[in-house]
């Protein structure tokens, strides 16, 4: 879709809402009411008869992403979602080789370090990873960024492969873990440069649902792959052929995606978009921020232009100075209340996630269940239909709910209309642990054990899809700071509840360490209601030093 049907389907002379402003003498006058708007996520989404509008407006250029045929958006986010699927088989896969381990490795081989840290340094390393790869697209693009987490993934799944060493196989976990923080950073900024802002909710909904729907139904066939967890390098064997896969796909099906949209003159006037994806005219380039145009690209030979896209060694026009720039705004972000409850409250998630995951098998595998380990990993297919239950629930409050609100406050989307949202993971955490604990701990049928499971992972995944794009959306400038804090908090905090679970469990019991979790959840969950009510002044009055830097921005804009 280009400018000018964007153009047609907005009444530019009509009184315009925050995001869509001219540089006259009469706005000029009312500019003051909305001086802070600039850095806040209000913007103009719904017209007056209902319909939704697609910001922000691509550019003239074939390398706008926004540009593309939905197809082609389409076939850059498949390998995506290629890539996290494996990520998270691998991730899942540790835990179930746990037999093989013991079989493989002693205590003195494992020594200074145990079966535990397994699973803790996987966690850590994912969270650390997220610190590197996000702002490292900044630099050089999300492209050459997506191939270099592949080929790392690729190396350290073979090295786990051939190695007979405990000390190399967690090295090699570590170097895996932090391939895997692509999927948990750079990926999410990668699906957002191919979406406009209505699409969002659906595409990071689909991202987080898709992905465990597929990796829980790969990992139940997790028996066959490893000898029944008696043969870990079999598993990383196997593996490796579809993490070559992904190298494939990733140089063959995924085009640059970060891209500045330049101002555009339009009908006279100066046409351009801010960093928060608002639309703003000029009577003259002189006053557009940025200077003057950049004069129209020059016919190309579709060759060339698919050579510019696929090419990876680039640096972007932010360049270094935008992957630096990118690391105060973290500090930034780890300050800023709205975004970093948003990091405590998944932590907290992440662990009630890990108190259950680390304990299940046990339980169910022991007296009075006994279950064999085959019927357990059987039982990861059961997680399928809760992790895909996301998909339609958490686009459906997002999407419909804040089209609502928005056309009852003349068509302007307030990032504050997706908080609500949050009730959805919350409350399903804390039944689930409330349930779990109990169930547990008073031998109740497994069955609803299991469903306690189920109910947290819908929690788990539900609160990604929320988080993503309640952060994404009310901080558009800090989009790549912000997602790190969020996820690299989360998974490097939680990395130590691998350690912690058994000795909780042997101080207080299973009911009590999960009513615990419970209660954190919830209380954790309530600190967000009263930014219902004062997290849009919150968010206007947050400002600094690299507040305005646009490197890490949803849509970078020239004058960077």
């Amino acid at each position: 879709m280009n400018t000018e049907d964007h153009l047609t389907n907005m009444d530019v002379e009509q009184p315009r809402p925050p995001n869509v402003s001219s540089n006259t003498n009469s706005i000029c006058s009312n500019r003051s009411k909305y001086q802070s708007m600039d850095l806040s996520g209000s913007v103009y989404l719904v017209s007056g008869d209902g319909k939704i509008i697609s910001l922000p407006m691509p550019s003239r250029s074939p390398r706008d992403p926004l540009n593309w045929s939905r197809k082609r958006r389409v076939l850059a986010f498949l390998p995506v979602l290629w890539y996290q699927i494996v990520c998270l088989v691998l991730v899942q896969g540790t835990s179930s080789l746990y037999l093989g381990f013991l079989q493989e490795f002693s205590s003195a081989d494992m020594r200074p370090f145990g079966p535990a840290a397994l699973v803790s340094a996987t966690s850590l390393f994912q969270g650390i990873g997220t610190f590197l790869w996000a702002p490292l697209s900044l630099a050089i693009g999300r492209r050459p960024t997506f191939v270099l987490a592949t080929v790392v993934l690729t190396a350290s799944t073979l090295w786990a492969a051939i190695t007979s060493n405990f000390h190399q196989y967690l090295l090699a976990l570590c170097f895996g873990a932090i391939a895997q923080g692509f999927a948990l950073s750079g990926s999410l900024l990668l699906i957002i440069d191919l979406t406009f802002i209505h699409e969002r909710p659906l595409a990071v909904a689909l991202n987080w649902s898709l992905t465990p729907s597929f990796a829980y139904a790969i990992f139940s066939l997790a028996p066959e792959m490893c000898d029944a967890g008696t043969n870990y390098k079999l598993f990383y064997q196997i593996w490796l052929i579809p993490c070559l896969i992904s190298i494939v796909l990733a140089i063959l099906f995924v085009p640059e995606t970060y891209f500045i949209r330049p101002a555009q003159s339009y009908d006279g006037r100066i046409l351009a978009q801010s960093a928060t994806e608002k639309t703003e005219f000029y009577e003259s380039w002189e006053a557009c921020p940025g200077g003057k145009e950049l004069p129209d690209e020059p016919e190309v030979h579709k060759w060339w232009l698919m050579r510019s896209q696929y090419r990876l060694f680039v640096t972007t026009r932010a360049g270094w100075r935008g992957m630096w720039a990118c690391y105060p705004q973290i500090a930034l972000c780890v300050v800023n209340p709205l975004i970093f409850w948003v990091a405590v409250l998944q932590a907290v998630m992440l662990c009630s996630y890990i108190s259950i995951g680390e304990t299940i098998v046990g339980t169910l595998t022991s007296e009075p269940y006994n279950l064999s380990p085959i019927t357990g990993a059987r039982g990861c297919f059961a997680v399928v239909p809760a992790s895909l239950l996301t998909w339609p629930v958490c686009n459906y409050v997002l999407s419909k709910a804040s089209k609502k609100l928005a056309l009852r406050n003349n068509g302007v989307r307030e990032a504050e209309y997706y908080l609500p949202a949050f009730i959805i993971p919350v409350l399903a955490a804390v039944l689930s642990n409330v349930l779990y604990g109990i169930a547990v701990d008073r031998v109740w049928n497994y069955v609803i054990i299991v469903g306690a499971l189920l109910l947290n992972v819908f929690a788990f995944y539900s609160i990604a899809i929320v988080g993503t794009v309640w952060v994404t959306e009310a901080f558009p400038r800090w989009a790549a700071p912000g997602i790190v804090v969020v996820y690299g908090i989360s998974y490097t905090t939680s990395s130590c509840m691998s350690y912690v679970v058994m000795p909780w469990i042997r101080l207080q019991g299973i009911q009590a360490m999960q009513l615990e979790l419970a209660l954190a959840v919830f209380v954790v969950g309530c600190v967000g209601i009263p930014f219902v009510f004062i997290g849009k002044r919150v968010r206007q009055r947050i400002n600094g030093r690299w507040a305005v830097s646009e490197a890490g921005a949803l849509r970078p804009q020239a004058s960077e």
